[in-house]
């Protein structure tokens, strides 16, 4: 196995221009190898990165498929929801541009070829008739170079948009800042070597996935297959694939490694390449991977914020709102400007939503309007009876409601001549942050003198609505 760090630079005074990697064996076995791998394989064998014209495979009526390797008698696959079984027939879909070609096969072998992150099954199979590649000439379409130092502005806008519209300092944590910038520093080091154009066509690529998907508002966990797909296509692998760290140490040895800086993951992930023996690595195909498990973190750091962002949408002056009726239902919705003397509420589906989705609630229906921390809230909290938090500014108070419910906690603005009052918890622990109390819900209002925080309360005064 070999490994290389993530913030290793490859240069061509560090590596030769070209690099095989095989195993290694005694003169006799390679003597013998040599003739018997000529002998056994009829046809040559294409890896994803040699195949430009293709644009994906996948089994008929099945699911897409991640090409090993290709020849006019048959191919190798992996699929992570299907497992081929034995001696069965299949058809091989091999799309190019806008059309696809249906080559029938047969299953020869089909093994567990991976656990993590999910079970992953490695299959072989045998045409059923020769596959011509000729036919294909026609409509390949030849890639359009990407301007890498253009797609890193435009990255750096959409980043910019997403925190702007998050009201966010930045849209990525300090590790995915760092990867970026490490991104970075790899292309401009590549502009200024010719040997390195083809790293910096394939790195204007790689950007152009995240631009175009960051642009079109697209989950940023798509971001990481198309990504990795990409280095498949780029690079002469036979799978690309991200594990974890422990899982790294059981890859072949015919396979390098990078790791994936991340933050907030005790055990880290790395960028797995699998190599065909006897496969020729140039220097710009490593610094390549380097940079592409670079971009990997950015993308996991952007789909890990989206993924907070959806669990606890940003409220620019909404509350979370448990609304409590007189009969006992209770509705979850987010509001705001809650003004006790306008008589009603306006319940909403989300921050911002539309029109049609607010409700207008008179509080002639309601008992308490809670503003809660969480809509899920803990069930397993119980409510300490002696709790008296200091910071709880007001007079402490017990509210009996009409339907025997007891609420203590503290007041500023209690007026018996009101339609309701803000009721602050008692409890740090609370889920609550407030309490709207509606007076029409209340039997008995009892106040408490400040001595009685450290014993028994003792009613102040009392009032009975």
């Amino acid at each position: 196995m070999l490994f290389l760090p993530a913030l290793t630079m490859v240069t061509e005074t560090a590596v030769r221009a070209e690099l095989k990697l095989v195993k290694p064996c005694t003169s006799d076995q390679r003597a013998t190898s040599k003739h018997e791998g000529a002998d056994r394989r009829a046809h040559r064998r294409l890896t994803a990165a040699e195949l430009s014209w293709l644009s994906h495979a996948r089994i008929k009526y099945g699911p897409d498929v991640s090409l090993i390797d290709l020849s006019v008698g048959g191919a190798q696959f992996e699929t992570t929801s299907y497992r081929p079984q034995l001696g069965s027939t299949l058809v091989i879909e091999l799309a190019a541009g806008e059309r696809t070609w249906p080559v029938p096969a047969r299953v020869l072998r089909c093994h567990l070829a991976s656990l993590a992150p999910h079970p992953t099954y490695r299959g072989a199979v045998a045409f059923k008739r020769s596959f011509d590649f000729e036919e294909i000439a026609g409509v390949v379409q030849h890639e359009v170079d990407v301007n890498p130092v253009q797609e890193f502005t435009r990255l750096n806008l959409a980043l910019k948009q997403i925190a702007e519209s998050t009201a966010a300092s930045s849209a990525l944590s300090v590790t995915g800042m760092r990867a970026l910038e490490s991104t970075f520093a790899m292309i401009e080091a590549g502009r200024r070597r010719e040997s390195t154009a083809p790293f910096i066509d394939e790195m204007g690529r790689l950007l152009r996935i995240m631009t175009t998907a960051l642009e079109n508002a697209a989950d940023p966990s798509t971001m990481v297959p198309q990504i990795i797909a990409r280095l498949h296509r780029s690079v002469p692998s036979l799978m690309v694939r991200i594990v974890d760290a422990n899982q790294a140490s059981l890859i072949r040895n015919d396979a390098v490694y990078f790791r994936v800086p991340t933050e907030g993951i005790d055990v880290p992930e790395c960028l797995i390449v699998e190599f065909p023996q006897d496969c020729a690595l140039e220097a710009w195909h490593l610094q390549l991977l380097e940079a592409g498990a670079q971009l990997v973190a950015v993308s996991k750091d952007l789909a890990s914020s989206h993924e907070r962002a959806k669990e606890e949408p940003e409220l620019r002056g909404w509350n979370k709102l448990v609304v409590h009726y007189l009969d006992g239902r209770l509705l979850k919705g987010y509001g705001r400007d809650l003004q006790p003397t306008r008589g009603s509420l306006d319940l909403c589906n989300d921050p911002d939503g539309p029109d049609e989705s607010r409700m207008t609630i008179p509080f002639a229906h309601l008992k308490a309007v809670f503003f809660v921390q969480d809509f899920a809230g803990n069930p397993d909290h119980l409510p300490r009876p002696d709790a008296d938090d200091p910071s709880a500014r007001g007079r402490r108070v017990t509210v009996t409601f009409v339907d025997g419910e007891v609420l203590r906690g503290a007041t500023l603005g209690y007026s018996q001549n009101a339609p309701g009052f803000f009721v602050s918890p008692l409890d740090s622990t609370s889920n609550n942050t407030r309490i709207f109390v509606l007076a029409g819900a209340i039997r008995h209002v009892q106040f408490h003198d400040a001595s009685s925080r450290t014993s028994a309360p003792q009613p102040l005064t009392s009032v009975r609505r």
